[in-house]
């Protein structure tokens, strides 16, 4: 009896590895047509297409120039409300700079007490 099963799975094994190679040989005849019928289709459209002009070096200079004249024309000279504004900045960084390093020792005060050790004994 188990010899019957045997035979009868090694057959079904065969078969099955027949139709998976028929299967891919199908496949690649369908992709190997598509490959040639696509390749002569540019080919032709190839033959008949026009290559786009290339700029010289003295154009792209030219453009590079425009661009370079354009962005300093637009340029101006700095105004007051530009240096208040300035100043406004600096004010403002110099006071955000001095809330966070209180921050920054409040926490190191809280790390370091009783509560903050216990807390970090939880974390890890």
């Amino acid at each position: 009896m188990i010899e019957v099963f045997f035979g009868v799975s090694i057959g079904v094994v065969l078969v099955a590895v027949a139709v998976i190679w028929w299967r891919l040989e199908r496949n690649a005849f369908i992709i190997t047509h598509a490959l040639e019928t696509s390749s002569n289709e540019v080919k032709h459209s190839m033959d008949s297409a026009t290559l786009p002009e290339i700029p010289t070096l003295e154009d792209f200079r030219e453009e590079i120039q425009d661009i370079i004249q354009d962005t300093i024309g637009s340029m101006r000279t700095p105004q007051m409300a530009d240096h208040l504004g300035a100043i406004l900045q600096q004010w403002a960084q110099v006071k955000m700079h001095k809330e966070m390093a209180a921050l920054q020792e409040a926490g190191k005060m809280i790390q370091n007490s009783p509560i903050g050790e216990a807390v970090d004994e939880m974390m890890s």
